[in-house]
């Protein structure tokens, strides 16, 4: 049986994968995506993405102006003014201030990430493969990739791109030699609609500001919110609406209709209770949980952790990949998570991978288009890829020692 040729091989169907594909099959560039999971429900997918100019430049780029502009229409609204409060709901001293770092040029504006994948999705008949799990590559003589599925059939192609997140199979394979490493962080969050917010009587310092509670002792809580306007999204079809992926989904988490406030909160290694304990918790337990251990703080703040919708909460580990690999080019690559994964802290990782099919698409255009030769178009891809990759990699640590740490040296990085 022969083996189908694909000029260019995208496996992983996250935000990274589908607008790299967008942008090639925009430039008339022959391209597939191989995603093992038929419905994207991994409990990430059911929060808002703050969205930054390098994530709107990207996708700027690399859709078709249709829906661009659908995703522009469809943008979710955050608070633009920043609030501390302590934990006895008193303000800080001058403390609300308007955001001006050039990153935060966009604080206002946040993406459902199920909206975006509804965005990304369209079009992509005929390219995207589901059911296909990536086993294993091999590089024949003439410098093509053949990639390997656990259902026993596989493609030939000239560039290999692993987009297959933070627990990359492609990366275990081009660099096994660079893991994943746990920062002993351990995050909570969750959701209340604004509807239930109100009904509740949660004060709208907790709903219209970025407001981060500083406790004297004791981890932050940040909280903010994603204001959506479903009227707007009627001219766009399904984008937008309801997914009916996770229809047979109980609970909220995985509605992109309805506004919310949303807070998280972190502590270090078994500051909350053992890992073997916290993983057997479900969302109210874990609810149950926080509020034994910020059982003093004001009233007003616990209001609003505990009418949050259980069904939003889990338990995230946070991890960050560690930066500094370098490989010879060759043709397989690797974009977003599967090489540059980082903790969540100044919302860095998914505009990031977005960023990084911004750097590949022109390059393979160069080499399709106007002679540039594939392996150093891809040379000079992962040259800047590294470069701003790495970067974010070590901004977000260090924003996670300064919000979780405080000052304290966290355990797990003492050995990072």
């Amino acid at each position: 049986m022969s083996i189908p040729l694909v000029d260019i091989a995208i496996i992983g169907a996250g935000p990274g994968g589908l607008a790299l594909a967008q942008g090639l099959k925009k430039n008339g560039i022959d391209t597939a995506v191989f995603e093992r999971d038929p419905v994207r429900a991994d409990y990430v997918q059911g929060f808002r993405m703050r969205i930054r100019q390098r994530g709107i430049s990207a996708l700027e780029a690399n859709l078709p102006p249709h829906l661009f502009q659908a995703f522009l229409d469809t943008l979710g609204l955050a608070p633009t003014e920043n609030l501390i409060l302590d934990e006895r709901f008193e303000r800080l001293a001058n403390t609300v201030r308007r955001i001006s770092e050039p990153e935060d040029t966009h604080i206002e504006k946040s993406v459902s990430r199920i909206t975006l994948r509804q965005i990304l999705l369209s079009g992509m008949e005929g390219i995207l493969h589901t059911g296909k799990h990536f086993q294993r590559y091999e590089i024949l003589a003439d410098g093509t990739a053949i990639a390997h599925f656990a259902d026993g059939s596989a493609v030939r192609t000239n560039l290999l791109v692993g987009a297959d997140g933070a627990d990359s199979a492609v990366r275990r394979q081009l660099l096994p030699e660079l893991k994943s490493f746990d920062t002993g962080v351990r995050r909570l969050a969750g959701k209340i609609t604004l509807v239930d917010a109100a009904r509740h009587a949660i004060s709208p310092l907790l709903t219209d500001f970025n407001t981060n509670i500083r406790p004297r002792s004791g981890r932050s809580l940040m909280i903010t919110s994603h204001r959506v306007d479903p009227a707007a999204y009627a001219r766009h079809g399904l984008i937008g609406a309801e997914d009916l992926t996770h229809r047979d989904i109980p609970g909220f988490h995985f509605n992109n209709t309805t506004s919310y406030t949303w807070w998280n909160t972190a502590y270090d290694t078994d500051e909350l209770g053992p890992d073997g304990l916290l993983e057997t918790l479900d969302g109210a337990g874990l609810l149950r949980t926080l509020l034994a251990r910020i059982g003093d703080w004001d009233e007003r703040i616990l209001k609003l952790i505990r009418h949050t919708d259980p069904s939003t909460v889990a338990l995230l580990k946070v991890h960050t990949s560690i930066p500094g690999a370098v490989w010879q080019s060759g043709p397989v690559t690797l974009l977003g998570d599967a090489i540059h994964a980082m903790t969540y802290f100044r919302a860095l990782g998914g505009n990031t991978a977005l960023y990084d099919t911004g750097l590949l698409v022109p390059e393979i255009v160069a080499a399709r288009r106007y002679g540039k030769p594939l392996i150093a178009a891809v040379n000079d891809y992962e040259n800047a890829m590294r470069e701003h990759g790495y970067e974010a990699v070590c901004s977000s640590l260090l924003a996670m020692q300064r919000n979780v740490g405080a000052g304290r040296p966290l355990k797990a990085l003492a050995t990072l």
